[in-house]
């Protein structure tokens, strides 16, 4: 940036400023830093240092405090958070993938909890936070949150129209991370046509195919200094994240930035002292009750991981609701894992995962098996209501993958009540949508669209996506609160978290290798077929060469479906190497005596195996039971709710006599309907006094212009307001009562409804307990007598 720009935009900031101000800086720009923090304002608190390597933090850090300033640190990664902690920072900005500009990997949920885990710093939320997501953030024990796409609509917003026009029609699908093959991630604002966008997308598969890292790094930093821009969206990228679909409704309803930080700030404290009283993941609960486990956790269906009914009754027996993944299985494999499935876990409840994309004729037949041994319950990913409506016509309580809040809306239409919620963070075939955006739209769209007449107990809802201990639950549970406050029925879904229990190889369902493998995890990796196929899995040789194969396609004349094709056929067999250790026999189907399928040794099972698995195994290290889980998840989210101090009632700490902001105005005045009506009048001198008007009384029965003459007036000129139409419906007062009630007080109403427009409260919330009205009134009754 321009550091002359940069100065002149700080001095405004300090001179317009209230309150407590700070300044975000790029660390990799020591130039303009020295330059910043020489010229720096003493209004100016905090620096906030913008890191995207552990290397740059230091140096910046050491500045900041030199010039004697509070130092933070926007940290997408744990070693930056750890730099920052050694470096002296105050606190750590924990950045999510969902948020613009430059991001990571994790999401705002995953990286909040690795980092309040492991630094001994605040650590604030940065990327998907919204009403809902807010008090997620508190639970877990967030000190703070960032605002920033989320302003975006707001009264103040410098945006333009156009910009503001492509923010207001989000749903959270229209960004994008560029550059992860870089390990440079900057999330835009994508839409078809925008030439800044694709010449970045061009840009990253070019650089990434250099040698030199370093290089690599700076020709992508050029590019996007060059195309990020906030002026033109149909020809510079926007800087905005996912959470940018948060800002209509925040816009709408609380209308500037003050009203959305207040909203947030007490929606914060309302979810979590709400999720306090009804602790919706406690064993006993409405959706454990529906679904007759002990707790209301459901274990998702894997593929090539829960096709076991030992491990179904595994988890069935530690009181969760198991699923069997069926995927691509034909009539005969399905068949021999039902039977067994429904012997051995007798009259207790599970479940069967079923694809609804896949082939018709393959689909016909696993329903087929399903419907003679009618599991209770069953989750359909990428389905819909009717297939859902016909299982269920067959007894099987049945969920629906929901990915998006436009589709909910649909769903709910159509009569679906049993949804599941899942983020980025899962393992596997993952979403766009982080499980911040993910749910905090979901909810809202839950409360809005839900039929008025229907039954709120008909709804259950499952959370996935970065849940695996009590912390993680107790900030969904914050999540949901206004969900069980309706009387809807939640719960969680967990996958990779089952991964880590010894059940899990002791059923077979995972051989221990890849249980060792995922105890030693440190980052997960996303393996791109084409745009919306993506895989999460561990960075293995397997995935190195994935990456590989896919810059070197992108590098030749193929169509994106060729080159789609060509990385789908690389996956084949992949997780059941990685999962069972096993791998078709090349020669099954040529020679009558090649069994199916061959043991593969530890070495070839690494080097070759697709490891799907989510964010969390970063988090955990080491194997529980399944019961040990469960009770973390369950109870534990319950006591970590208990363990929050949440405020008794406002703050009333003694105040110094108020600075006061006149924030609305309404008026009623004569030649002047309106306050914009009253100053217009000022700016044309227009003269607003006349002759008494013979609607009010014929002046000329008692005026004299002798001042002494009694019983007469000497003045026929006056202020003299128009006709005011009032609606006493609109303020629920009997039509016939406004013969009775003093005109003043009518006129009253009416001007502290337009005060209350003019400030931004006709249809946004307010703090009602902290507002007070001091209403003056002088005259008399002379309109009502007259009249």
């Amino acid at each position: 940036m321009d550091p002359i720009l940069a100065i002149a935009a700080i001095d405004r900031l300090a001179t317009f400023g209230r309150g407590r101000l700070g300044v975000l800086l790029d660390a990799d720009d020591s130039e303009l830093r020295s330059t910043v923090l020489a010229t720096l304002p003493e209004s100016i608190e905090f620096v906030c240092i913008a890191a995207r390597s552990p290397e740059a933090v230091a140096p910046a850090v050491a500045d900041v405090l030199a010039a004697r300033r509070r130092a933070f640190v926007v940290a997408t990664s744990e070693e930056i958070g750890r730099a920052a902690e050694v470096a002296g920072a105050e606190a750590v900005i924990a950045k999510g993938h969902e948020a613009g500009g430059w991001i990571g990997e994790e999401s705002s949920f995953v990286l909040l909890q690795r980092l309040i885990g492991r630094l001994r710093l605040p650590v604030w939320a940065w990327g998907g936070v919204g009403l809902h997501t807010a008090a997620a953030c508190f639970a877990g024990g967030a000190a703070g949150v960032v605002l920033d796409s989320q302003l975006a609509l707001t009264r103040e917003s410098p945006l333009g129209k156009a910009a503001r026009q492509r923010i207001r029609s989000m749903d959270g699908s229209e960004t994008a991370s560029l550059g992860g093959d870089l390990g440079a991630q900057f999330r835009v604002y994508v839409r078809p046509g925008i030439a800044a966008v694709d010449d970045l997308r061009a840009a990253a598969t070019a650089i990434a195919v250099a040698e030199d890292r370093t290089q690599k790094l700076e020709r992508w930093r050029s590019e996007l200094l060059r195309a990020v821009g906030w002026s033109d969206p149909d020809r510079q990228a926007l800087a905005i994240g996912q959470d940018a679909v948060f800002a209509a409704h925040l816009a709408d309803r609380f209308v500037t930035v003050g009203g959305v930080v207040g909203a947030i700030q007490a929606g914060a404290i309302d979810h979590a002292r709400a999720a306090q009283l009804e602790s919706p993941l406690v064993e006993g609960s409405s959706l454990s009750i529906s679904h007759g486990t002990r707790y209301p956790i459901v274990q998702g269906p894997m593929t090539r991981v829960s096709d076991r009914a030992e491990f179904a009754a595994a988890v069935a027996s530690a009181g969760a609701l198991p699923f069997l993944a069926l995927a691509l299985m034909r009539a005969d494999e399905v068949e021999t894992l039902l039977d067994e499935t429904a012997r051995l876990l007798a009259d207790r409840p599970w479940g069967v995962g079923v694809l609804g994309f896949v082939p018709a004729a393959l689909r016909a037949e696993q329903l087929e098996v399903i419907r003679r041994y009618r599991p209770p319950f069953a989750l359909i990913a990428g389905g819909r209501p009717d297939q859902a409506r016909s299982l269920e016509a067959d007894g099987i309580a049945t969920y629906l993958h929901v990915p998006s809040p436009g589709l909910l809306t649909l769903y709910l239409a159509d009569g679906a009540r049993r949804f599941v919620f899942e983020g980025r963070e899962c393992g596997g075939h993952v979403g766009p949508r982080t499980s911040f955006v993910l749910w905090d739209t979901m909810v809202r769209g839950l409360l809005a669209d839900f039929p008025a007449k229907a039954d709120p107990t008909e709804v259950h809802v499952l959370f996935a996506g970065g849940i695996h201990d009590a912390q993680s639950a107790a900030m969904v549970a914050a999540i949901a609160a206004p969900l069980v406050a309706r009387g809807m029925r939640v719960g969680v879904l967990l996958g990779t978290a089952y991964l880590f229990t010894e059940e899990a190889v002791a059923s077979t369902a995972i051989t221990p290798g890849f249980q060792s493998a995922a105890v030693s995890c440190v980052d997960t990796v996303l393996l791109e077929s084409g745009p919306g196929h993506a895989t999460r899995c561990l960075p293995t040789p397997f995935a190195d060469d994935f990456i590989g194969e896919r810059l070197a396609l992108l590098q030749t004349t193929a169509s994106s479906e060729e080159i789609r094709n060509r990385l789908e056929e690389l996956n084949i067999g992949r997780l059941r190497i990685a999962s069972k250790g096993v791998d078709r026999h090349p020669d099954y189907g040529r020679d009558p005596a090649a069994p199916k399928l061959i043991e593969v040794d530890a070495d070839e099972q690494r080097a070759r195996g697709m490891y799907m698995i989510g964010q969390v195994a970063a988090l955990r290290n080491e194997v529980i039971s399944m019961a040990t889980l469960h009770a973390n998840v369950s109870s534990g989210s319950a006591e970590a709710l208990r363990q929050l101090a949440l405020p008794d009632g406002p703050a009333e700490a003694a105040q110094p006599p108020a600075q006061i902001a006149i924030v609305g105005m309404g008026s009623i005045l004569p030649g002047a309907s309106d306050s914009a009506t009253f100053w217009a009048n000022i700016v044309d001198k227009v003269d607003a006094v006349t002759e008494i008007p013979a609607s009010r009384w014929d002046w000329r029965q008692y005026y004299d212009p002798d001042r002494s003459a009694p019983d007469k007036i000497y003045s026929k000129w006056g202020g003299f307001i128009d006709d005011v139409p009032f609606d006493p419906v609109e303020f629920g007062m009997p039509p016939r009562s406004l013969q009775s009630i003093e005109p003043f007080q009518l006129l009253g109403l009416l001007v502290v409804k337009a005060a209350l427009a003019d400030a931004g409260y006709a249809t946004r919330p307010f703090n009602r307990e902290r507002t007070s009205v001091v209403l003056g009134a002088g005259g008399g009754g002379a309109d009502l007598t007259a009249g």
